[in-house]
Protein backbone atom coordinates (compact mmCIF):
# COMPACT_ATOMS: atom_id res chain seq x y z
CA UNK A 1 0.00 0.00 0.00
CA UNK A 2 1.13 3.58 -1.10
CA UNK A 3 1.60 5.60 2.18
CA UNK A 4 1.63 9.27 2.05
CA UNK A 5 3.37 11.40 4.55
CA UNK A 6 1.54 14.37 5.95
CA UNK A 7 3.55 17.53 7.38
CA UNK A 8 1.38 19.40 9.52
CA UNK A 9 2.86 22.48 12.08
CA UNK A 10 3.25 22.04 15.56
CA UNK A 11 2.92 25.05 18.25
CA UNK A 12 5.31 23.61 20.60
CA UNK A 13 7.57 20.55 20.81
CA UNK A 14 9.22 18.38 23.67
CA UNK A 15 12.83 17.50 22.46
CA UNK A 16 15.99 18.29 23.47
CA UNK A 17 18.66 19.55 21.23
CA UNK A 18 20.92 17.10 22.78
CA UNK A 19 18.71 13.79 21.81
CA UNK A 20 18.47 14.87 18.45
CA UNK A 21 22.84 14.35 17.53
CA UNK A 22 23.78 10.69 16.86
CA UNK A 23 25.95 9.36 19.40
CA UNK A 24 28.03 8.50 16.96
CA UNK A 25 28.69 11.88 15.35
CA UNK A 26 32.22 13.31 14.77
CA UNK A 27 31.49 16.65 16.51
CA UNK A 28 30.22 14.65 19.59
CA UNK A 29 33.12 12.34 19.66
CA UNK A 30 35.53 15.21 19.49
CA UNK A 31 33.44 16.76 22.28
CA UNK A 32 33.98 14.42 24.68
CA UNK A 33 37.75 13.95 23.44
CA UNK A 34 39.11 17.59 23.84
CA UNK A 35 38.67 20.41 26.50
CA UNK A 36 38.39 23.56 24.32
CA UNK A 37 38.97 25.64 27.94
CA UNK A 38 42.99 25.98 26.89
CA UNK A 39 41.83 28.12 24.50
CA UNK A 40 40.84 30.95 26.92
CA UNK A 41 44.38 31.67 28.31
CA UNK A 42 45.65 32.17 24.94
CA UNK A 43 42.67 34.64 24.37
CA UNK A 44 42.78 36.75 27.02
CA UNK A 45 45.27 38.94 26.80
CA UNK A 46 43.41 40.21 23.53
CA UNK A 47 40.17 41.33 25.53
CA UNK A 48 39.32 44.22 27.84
CA UNK A 49 38.62 43.88 31.32
CA UNK A 50 35.98 46.52 30.44
CA UNK A 51 32.81 46.74 28.39
CA UNK A 52 30.36 44.42 26.92
CA UNK A 53 31.25 40.87 27.27
CA UNK A 54 32.17 39.11 23.79
CA UNK A 55 31.50 36.41 21.82
CA UNK A 56 32.77 33.33 23.28
CA UNK A 57 36.16 32.76 21.85
CA UNK A 58 35.72 29.12 22.44
CA UNK A 59 32.73 29.35 20.25
CA UNK A 60 34.61 31.15 17.70
CA UNK A 61 37.18 28.83 17.40
CA UNK A 62 34.79 25.96 17.27
CA UNK A 63 33.07 27.58 14.78
CA UNK A 64 36.02 28.16 12.65
CA UNK A 65 36.70 24.12 13.20
CA UNK A 66 33.61 23.01 11.71
CA UNK A 67 34.58 25.13 8.83
CA UNK A 68 37.93 23.28 8.18
CA UNK A 69 36.48 19.70 9.00
CA UNK A 70 33.30 20.32 6.51
CA UNK A 71 34.94 22.26 3.79
CA UNK A 72 32.97 24.67 4.24
CA UNK A 73 35.33 28.09 2.71
CA UNK A 74 32.83 30.70 3.17
CA UNK A 75 32.25 32.03 6.97
CA UNK A 76 29.36 33.50 5.86
CA UNK A 77 27.86 30.30 4.41
CA UNK A 78 29.41 28.71 7.90
CA UNK A 79 27.47 30.65 9.80
CA UNK A 80 23.89 29.77 8.08
CA UNK A 81 25.01 26.17 8.12
CA UNK A 82 25.27 26.60 12.13
CA UNK A 83 21.73 28.52 12.23
CA UNK A 84 19.98 25.82 10.43
CA UNK A 85 22.58 22.16 11.44
CA UNK A 86 21.30 20.49 14.74
CA UNK A 87 24.65 19.35 15.00
CA UNK A 88 26.87 22.14 14.54
CA UNK A 89 24.34 24.12 17.10
CA UNK A 90 24.90 21.36 19.87
CA UNK A 91 29.22 21.52 19.26
CA UNK A 92 28.91 25.50 19.90
CA UNK A 93 26.06 25.03 22.56
CA UNK A 94 23.68 27.43 20.69
CA UNK A 95 20.06 26.38 21.99
CA UNK A 96 17.41 26.24 19.18
CA UNK A 97 15.98 29.45 20.57
CA UNK A 98 19.76 31.07 20.57
CA UNK A 99 20.48 33.78 18.09
CA UNK A 100 23.82 32.74 16.33
CA UNK A 101 26.90 35.31 16.27
CA UNK A 102 27.13 37.14 13.00
CA UNK A 103 29.88 35.68 10.84
CA UNK A 104 31.81 39.26 10.86
CA UNK A 105 32.42 37.92 14.34
CA UNK A 106 35.32 35.67 12.98
CA UNK A 107 36.89 37.93 10.85
CA UNK A 108 37.03 40.25 13.48
CA UNK A 109 38.61 37.79 15.97
CA UNK A 110 41.48 36.75 12.87
CA UNK A 111 42.41 40.26 13.07
CA UNK A 112 42.32 40.45 16.83
CA UNK A 113 44.19 37.03 17.67
CA UNK A 114 47.32 37.15 14.94
CA UNK A 115 49.64 34.78 14.52
CA UNK A 116 50.16 33.99 17.84
CA UNK A 117 47.10 32.27 19.08
CA UNK A 118 46.39 30.37 16.08
CA UNK A 119 49.89 29.02 16.04
CA UNK A 120 48.75 27.86 19.62
CA UNK A 121 45.61 26.23 18.59
CA UNK A 122 47.47 24.14 16.02
CA UNK A 123 50.30 23.12 18.60
CA UNK A 124 47.46 21.93 20.31
CA UNK A 125 46.06 19.53 18.16
CA UNK A 126 49.53 18.22 17.99
CA UNK A 127 49.23 17.63 21.22
CA UNK A 128 46.13 15.72 21.21
CA UNK A 129 47.77 13.81 18.71
CA UNK A 130 50.15 12.76 21.28
CA UNK A 131 47.76 11.84 23.80
CA UNK A 132 46.29 10.16 21.56
CA UNK A 133 49.57 7.29 20.98
CA UNK A 134 49.90 9.13 17.34
CA UNK A 135 53.03 10.78 17.82
CA UNK A 136 56.57 9.37 17.88
CA UNK A 137 59.77 9.15 16.93
CA UNK A 138 60.58 8.40 13.19
CA UNK A 139 61.49 9.95 9.79
CA UNK A 140 60.15 12.71 9.44
CA UNK A 141 58.50 13.70 5.61
CA UNK A 142 58.82 16.99 4.07
CA UNK A 143 56.91 18.04 1.00
CA UNK A 144 55.24 21.43 -0.51
CA UNK A 145 52.01 22.12 -2.79
CA UNK A 146 50.64 25.08 -4.30
CA UNK A 147 47.56 26.65 -3.39
CA UNK A 148 46.02 28.33 -5.76
CA UNK A 149 45.29 32.37 -4.43
CA UNK A 150 42.10 34.01 -4.88
CA UNK A 151 42.37 36.03 -7.38
CA UNK A 152 42.51 36.16 -11.22
CA UNK A 153 45.60 36.84 -14.13
CA UNK A 154 43.34 39.55 -15.08
CA UNK A 155 43.83 41.87 -11.75
CA UNK A 156 47.63 41.88 -13.05
CA UNK A 157 49.19 45.43 -13.38
CA UNK A 158 52.48 46.73 -14.05
CA UNK A 159 54.37 47.05 -10.54
CA UNK A 160 53.62 50.44 -8.61
CA UNK A 161 51.05 51.38 -10.99
CA UNK A 162 48.18 51.30 -8.48
CA UNK A 163 50.24 52.00 -5.64
CA UNK A 164 51.87 55.54 -6.97
CA UNK A 165 49.32 57.52 -8.90
CA UNK A 166 51.31 60.10 -11.40
CA UNK A 167 48.75 62.29 -10.45
CA UNK A 168 46.67 64.02 -7.76
CA UNK A 169 43.01 63.50 -8.07
CA UNK A 170 42.01 67.16 -8.28
CA UNK A 171 45.25 67.57 -10.93
CA UNK A 172 44.01 63.87 -12.86
CA UNK A 173 40.82 65.86 -13.23
CA UNK A 174 41.84 69.05 -14.33
CA UNK A 175 44.17 66.82 -17.39
CA UNK A 176 40.96 64.73 -17.87
CA UNK A 177 39.22 68.34 -19.02
CA UNK A 178 42.42 69.84 -21.06
CA UNK A 179 43.21 66.57 -23.16
CA UNK A 180 39.65 65.38 -23.88
CA UNK A 181 38.06 68.31 -25.65
CA UNK A 182 34.17 67.63 -26.07
CA UNK A 183 33.62 67.01 -30.33
CA UNK A 184 30.06 69.17 -31.66
CA UNK A 185 27.51 67.61 -31.78
CA UNK A 186 26.48 66.55 -35.35
CA UNK A 187 30.15 64.01 -34.72
CA UNK A 188 28.39 62.56 -31.81
CA UNK A 189 27.39 59.27 -34.23
CA UNK A 190 31.20 58.97 -35.07
CA UNK A 191 32.48 58.83 -31.75
CA UNK A 192 34.36 55.42 -31.33
CA UNK A 193 32.97 52.71 -28.70
CA UNK A 194 33.41 52.98 -25.12
CA UNK A 195 36.35 51.30 -23.78
CA UNK A 196 35.58 47.80 -22.15
CA UNK A 197 34.50 48.21 -18.51
CA UNK A 198 37.14 45.64 -17.51
CA UNK A 199 40.01 48.69 -18.19
CA UNK A 200 42.37 48.77 -21.00
CA UNK A 201 45.77 47.60 -21.67
CA UNK A 202 47.27 50.09 -18.98
CA UNK A 203 45.32 48.68 -16.26
CA UNK A 204 44.76 44.87 -17.70
CA UNK A 205 47.27 43.06 -19.02
CA UNK A 206 46.13 40.39 -22.41
CA UNK A 207 46.98 36.53 -21.88
CA UNK A 208 49.12 36.94 -25.08
CA UNK A 209 51.13 39.21 -22.87
CA UNK A 210 51.75 37.61 -19.99
CA UNK A 211 54.60 35.76 -20.69
CA UNK A 212 56.40 38.25 -23.27
CA UNK A 213 56.38 42.31 -23.21
CA UNK A 214 55.34 44.39 -26.46
CA UNK A 215 59.15 44.97 -27.59
CA UNK A 216 59.66 41.47 -27.76
CA UNK A 217 61.96 40.64 -24.65
CA UNK A 218 60.53 38.23 -22.38
CA UNK A 219 58.32 39.17 -19.32
CA UNK A 220 59.59 38.21 -15.64
CA UNK A 221 56.21 38.14 -14.28
CA UNK A 222 56.75 38.42 -10.60
CA UNK A 223 59.37 41.01 -10.83
CA UNK A 224 57.09 43.56 -13.23
CA UNK A 225 53.39 42.52 -12.82
CA UNK A 226 51.55 42.78 -8.92
CA UNK A 227 47.86 41.84 -8.82
CA UNK A 228 46.06 44.32 -7.47
CA UNK A 229 43.51 41.55 -5.46
CA UNK A 230 46.22 39.85 -3.59
CA UNK A 231 50.00 41.68 -4.17
CA UNK A 232 51.81 38.99 -1.71
CA UNK A 233 50.48 36.12 -4.77
CA UNK A 234 52.72 35.11 -7.31
CA UNK A 235 52.49 34.04 -10.95
CA UNK A 236 53.25 30.47 -11.24
CA UNK A 237 53.64 28.35 -14.35
CA UNK A 238 53.59 24.58 -14.36
CA UNK A 239 53.68 21.86 -16.61
CA UNK A 240 50.22 20.82 -17.56
CA UNK A 241 48.29 23.80 -15.48
CA UNK A 242 47.44 27.26 -17.07
CA UNK A 243 49.51 30.20 -15.47
CA UNK A 244 47.98 31.18 -12.27
CA UNK A 245 48.54 33.53 -8.99
CA UNK A 246 49.55 31.17 -5.96
CA UNK A 247 50.84 30.41 -2.47
CA UNK A 248 52.62 28.01 -1.44
CA UNK A 249 52.38 25.54 1.46
CA UNK A 250 55.16 23.36 3.48
CA UNK A 251 54.29 20.71 5.77
CA UNK A 252 56.12 18.23 7.81
CA UNK A 253 54.39 15.15 8.24
CA UNK A 254 55.43 12.70 11.04
CA UNK A 255 54.49 9.98 13.48
CA UNK A 256 52.74 6.72 13.22
CA UNK A 257 52.13 6.27 9.60
CA UNK A 258 52.56 9.63 8.96
CA UNK A 259 49.66 10.64 10.29
CA UNK A 260 50.34 13.75 11.96
CA UNK A 261 50.98 16.97 10.93
CA UNK A 262 53.78 18.74 12.96
CA UNK A 263 54.57 21.86 10.91
CA UNK A 264 53.00 24.04 7.95
CA UNK A 265 54.63 27.12 6.66
CA UNK A 266 52.79 29.21 4.04
CA UNK A 267 54.97 31.27 1.78
CA UNK A 268 54.61 32.90 -1.77
CA UNK A 269 54.29 30.32 -4.54
CA UNK A 270 57.79 31.82 -6.36
CA UNK A 271 59.78 30.64 -2.96
CA UNK A 272 61.61 27.69 -3.84
CA UNK A 273 61.65 24.52 -1.94
CA UNK A 274 64.82 24.00 -0.93
CA UNK A 275 65.53 27.08 0.66
CA UNK A 276 62.60 25.81 3.37
CA UNK A 277 63.92 22.69 3.97
CA UNK A 278 66.04 24.05 7.51
CA UNK A 279 62.61 26.39 8.80
CA UNK A 280 60.19 23.33 8.37
CA UNK A 281 62.51 21.44 10.51
CA UNK A 282 62.78 23.74 13.22
CA UNK A 283 59.25 24.55 13.42
CA UNK A 284 58.79 20.47 13.40
CA UNK A 285 61.20 20.40 16.53
CA UNK A 286 59.91 23.42 18.39
CA UNK A 287 55.97 22.54 18.03
CA UNK A 288 56.45 18.85 18.55
CA UNK A 289 59.04 18.17 21.06
CA UNK A 290 60.88 15.47 18.75
CA UNK A 291 64.29 15.02 17.86
CA UNK A 292 64.77 14.47 14.46
CA UNK A 293 67.06 11.84 13.12
CA UNK A 294 65.69 11.08 8.94
CA UNK A 295 64.19 13.85 7.08
CA UNK A 296 62.49 11.72 3.79
CA UNK A 297 62.27 14.23 0.78
CA UNK A 298 61.99 14.46 -2.98
CA UNK A 299 64.78 15.46 -5.50
CA UNK A 300 63.50 19.02 -4.97
CA UNK A 301 65.03 19.33 -1.81
CA UNK A 302 68.42 17.73 -2.54
CA UNK A 303 71.26 20.39 -2.97
CA UNK A 304 74.43 20.54 -1.40
CA UNK A 305 73.26 23.05 1.18
CA UNK A 306 70.70 21.22 2.58
CA UNK A 307 72.70 18.23 2.81
CA UNK A 308 75.16 20.24 4.80
CA UNK A 309 72.88 21.76 6.86
CA UNK A 310 71.67 18.05 7.87
CA UNK A 311 74.94 16.47 8.30
CA UNK A 312 76.41 19.51 10.48
CA UNK A 313 72.75 18.63 12.31
CA UNK A 314 73.24 14.97 12.89
CA UNK A 315 70.52 14.20 10.81
CA UNK A 316 70.40 11.32 7.80
CA UNK A 317 68.97 12.35 4.52
CA UNK A 318 66.83 10.27 2.66
CA UNK A 319 66.97 13.04 -0.63
CA UNK A 320 67.90 12.26 -3.91
CA UNK A 321 70.18 14.57 -5.87
CA UNK A 322 69.02 17.06 -7.65
CA UNK A 323 72.75 17.43 -9.81
CA UNK A 324 72.00 16.10 -13.08
CA UNK A 325 74.56 13.08 -14.05
CA UNK A 326 74.00 13.56 -17.51
CA UNK A 327 74.42 16.17 -19.91
CA UNK A 328 72.85 18.17 -22.57
CA UNK A 329 72.48 17.24 -25.92
CA UNK A 330 73.54 13.39 -25.41
CA UNK A 331 76.68 14.64 -24.43
CA UNK A 332 78.39 11.64 -21.83
CA UNK A 333 77.50 13.35 -17.90
CA UNK A 334 79.14 13.01 -14.64
CA UNK A 335 78.17 8.95 -15.01
CA UNK A 336 80.65 8.03 -17.44
CA UNK A 337 83.25 9.51 -15.03
CA UNK A 338 84.90 7.81 -12.08
CA UNK A 339 86.43 10.08 -9.26
CA UNK A 340 89.74 8.61 -7.21
CA UNK A 341 89.40 10.11 -3.99
CA UNK A 342 93.30 8.98 -2.88
CA UNK A 343 94.70 10.74 -5.90
CA UNK A 344 92.13 13.58 -6.45
CA UNK A 345 91.69 12.77 -10.00
CA UNK A 346 88.83 12.37 -12.24
CA UNK A 347 89.32 9.32 -14.64
CA UNK A 348 87.56 9.82 -18.16
CA UNK A 349 86.07 7.44 -20.15
CA UNK A 350 89.08 6.87 -22.28
CA UNK A 351 91.32 6.31 -18.65
CA UNK A 352 92.74 9.29 -18.76
CA UNK A 353 93.34 11.47 -15.85
CA UNK A 354 91.60 14.67 -15.40
CA UNK A 355 93.43 17.16 -12.67
CA UNK A 356 91.87 20.18 -10.52
CA UNK A 357 92.57 23.18 -12.13
CA UNK A 358 90.54 25.64 -10.07
CA UNK A 359 88.82 26.16 -6.63
CA UNK A 360 85.85 28.43 -6.63
CA UNK A 361 84.53 29.90 -3.03
CA UNK A 362 81.56 31.00 -4.08
CA UNK A 363 79.81 27.53 -5.23
CA UNK A 364 81.95 25.75 -3.24
CA UNK A 365 83.02 23.29 -6.59
CA UNK A 366 86.59 22.05 -7.26
CA UNK A 367 87.06 22.01 -11.29
CA UNK A 368 89.04 19.03 -12.83
CA UNK A 369 90.50 19.38 -16.38
CA UNK A 370 92.34 17.05 -19.35
CA UNK A 371 95.35 17.48 -20.01
CA UNK A 372 96.04 20.22 -23.05
CA UNK A 373 95.35 18.21 -26.50
CA UNK A 374 94.45 15.02 -24.99
CA UNK A 375 90.58 15.66 -26.16
CA UNK A 376 91.47 16.49 -29.88
CA UNK A 377 92.33 12.78 -31.06
CA UNK A 378 90.15 11.13 -27.86
CA UNK A 379 87.98 8.22 -29.92
CA UNK A 380 85.12 9.46 -27.52
CA UNK A 381 85.64 12.90 -28.37
CA UNK A 382 81.56 13.09 -30.32
CA UNK A 383 80.21 11.69 -27.23
CA UNK A 384 82.61 13.54 -24.53
CA UNK A 385 83.34 16.96 -25.98
CA UNK A 386 82.07 17.54 -29.46
CA UNK A 387 83.67 20.53 -29.37
CA UNK A 388 87.28 19.24 -29.39
CA UNK A 389 88.21 21.47 -26.37
CA UNK A 390 89.81 19.74 -23.11
CA UNK A 391 86.96 18.46 -21.07
CA UNK A 392 85.78 19.80 -17.36
CA UNK A 393 83.99 18.36 -15.28
CA UNK A 394 83.18 20.00 -11.31
CA UNK A 395 82.47 18.32 -8.10
CA UNK A 396 81.78 19.91 -4.83
CA UNK A 397 83.47 20.47 -1.76
CA UNK A 398 81.78 18.39 0.32
CA UNK A 399 80.35 16.20 -2.21
CA UNK A 400 81.00 12.80 -0.13
CA UNK A 401 77.76 13.96 1.46
CA UNK A 402 75.98 13.67 -2.00
CA UNK A 403 77.68 10.28 -2.51
CA UNK A 404 76.66 9.04 0.77
CA UNK A 405 72.52 10.37 0.41
CA UNK A 406 72.72 8.41 -2.85
CA UNK A 407 73.69 5.13 -1.11
CA UNK A 408 71.68 5.88 1.61
CA UNK A 409 68.48 6.42 -0.98
CA UNK A 410 69.32 3.05 -3.15
CA UNK A 411 69.15 0.99 -0.06
CA UNK A 412 66.01 -1.11 0.68
CA UNK A 413 65.19 1.19 3.38
CA UNK A 414 65.75 4.06 1.64
CA UNK A 415 63.56 3.26 -1.34
CA UNK A 416 60.75 2.27 1.10
CA UNK A 417 61.13 5.43 2.54
CA UNK A 418 60.79 7.39 -0.10
CA UNK A 419 57.59 4.86 -1.35
CA UNK A 420 56.08 5.78 1.86
CA UNK A 421 56.84 9.68 1.41
CA UNK A 422 54.42 9.61 -1.77
CA UNK A 423 51.20 8.23 0.53
CA UNK A 424 52.18 10.80 3.63
CA UNK A 425 53.20 13.61 2.52
CA UNK A 426 51.40 13.81 -0.95
CA UNK A 427 48.18 11.91 0.80
CA UNK A 428 48.05 14.79 3.01
CA UNK A 429 47.89 17.42 0.54
CA UNK A 430 45.68 15.32 -1.01
CA UNK A 431 43.12 15.39 2.07
CA UNK A 432 43.63 18.79 2.68
CA UNK A 433 42.42 20.02 -0.83
CA UNK A 434 39.41 17.46 -1.72
CA UNK A 435 37.73 17.41 2.07
CA UNK A 436 39.13 20.47 3.92
CA UNK A 437 39.41 23.10 1.56
CA UNK A 438 42.25 24.21 0.92
CA UNK A 439 42.74 23.98 -3.19
CA UNK A 440 42.14 27.75 -3.11
CA UNK A 441 42.98 29.92 -0.44
CA UNK A 442 39.97 31.97 1.16
CA UNK A 443 41.75 35.08 1.88
CA UNK A 444 43.97 37.24 0.77
CA UNK A 445 47.76 38.11 2.28
CA UNK A 446 50.28 35.68 3.18
CA UNK A 447 49.96 36.16 6.92
CA UNK A 448 45.96 34.78 6.46
CA UNK A 449 47.03 31.95 4.03
CA UNK A 450 49.74 30.96 6.84
CA UNK A 451 46.18 31.02 9.73
CA UNK A 452 44.19 29.38 6.97
CA UNK A 453 47.03 26.58 7.01
CA UNK A 454 47.51 26.19 10.47
CA UNK A 455 43.71 26.08 11.28
CA UNK A 456 43.59 23.37 8.16
CA UNK A 457 45.95 21.50 9.77
CA UNK A 458 44.64 21.67 13.09
CA UNK A 459 41.34 20.25 11.54
CA UNK A 460 43.21 16.81 10.08
CA UNK A 461 45.42 16.49 13.52
CA UNK A 462 42.52 16.28 15.61
CA UNK A 463 40.21 14.50 13.70
CA UNK A 464 42.75 11.72 13.16
CA UNK A 465 43.35 12.10 17.45
CA UNK A 466 39.76 11.40 18.17
CA UNK A 467 39.61 8.77 16.18
CA UNK A 468 42.78 7.24 17.19
CA UNK A 469 41.45 8.13 20.93
CA UNK A 470 38.59 5.63 20.22
CA UNK A 471 40.85 2.39 20.52
CA UNK A 472 42.76 3.17 23.85
CA UNK A 473 41.29 2.66 26.98
CA UNK A 474 41.25 5.05 29.67
CA UNK A 475 43.93 4.96 32.01
CA UNK A 476 46.14 5.30 28.95
CA UNK A 477 44.72 8.60 27.41
CA UNK A 478 44.99 9.64 31.10
CA UNK A 479 48.95 8.79 30.92
CA UNK A 480 49.07 10.36 27.84
CA UNK A 481 47.33 13.38 29.17
CA UNK A 482 49.82 13.87 32.00
CA UNK A 483 52.56 13.34 29.65
CA UNK A 484 51.47 15.89 27.27
CA UNK A 485 51.05 18.23 29.87
CA UNK A 486 54.25 18.04 31.80
CA UNK A 487 55.88 18.38 28.16
CA UNK A 488 53.82 21.54 27.62
CA UNK A 489 54.60 23.22 30.55
CA UNK A 490 58.10 22.72 30.36
CA UNK A 491 58.48 24.31 26.62
CA UNK A 492 56.52 27.10 27.83
CA UNK A 493 58.37 27.88 31.24
CA UNK A 494 61.96 27.03 30.16
CA UNK A 495 62.62 29.86 28.28
CA UNK A 496 61.83 32.24 31.67
CA UNK A 497 64.02 29.94 34.34
CA UNK A 498 66.81 30.22 31.46
CA UNK A 499 66.06 33.83 31.01
CA UNK A 500 66.23 34.52 34.73
CA UNK A 501 69.46 32.15 35.46
CA UNK A 502 71.54 34.50 32.82
CA UNK A 503 70.04 37.70 34.49
CA UNK A 504 71.32 36.21 38.22
CA UNK A 505 74.67 35.38 36.70
CA UNK A 506 75.30 39.33 36.30
CA UNK A 507 74.11 40.16 39.61
CA UNK A 508 76.75 40.71 42.08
Amino acid sequence: MLGKHNFAPKLYYQLSLDGLVPQDHLLRRIASAIDFSFVYPMARPYYSHTGQPSVDPVVLFKALLIGYLYGITSERRLMDEVQVNLAYRWFLSYDLDEDIPDHSVLSKARARFGLEVFEGFFQRSIELCREAGLLCEGPVYVDSTLVRAAASMDSLVERGDGVNPPYSITEYVRKLYEENVPLPEEEDSQLPPPPSSHGGSETKVPPRFRKVRPDGHRRKANSELVSRTDPEATVISRRGFDMHLAYKAHMAVAGKKGQVITAAVATTGADADEHLLGEVLWHHRRLSHLPCRDVVADTKYGTMANYLYLHQAGIRAFIPSRHHKRGPGGVWGRDHFSYSLDENVFLCPAGKQMRQFTRRDSTKRIGYRAQKGACKSCSFREQCTPSGRERTISRFYDHELIDEAEERVASALGRRLLHERKVRSEGAFALAKELHGMRRTRFMGRRKVQIQLWLTAAAMNIKKAVRAQRLLPATAVAARAAVSEILSSVSRYLPVLVRKARLSAYRP
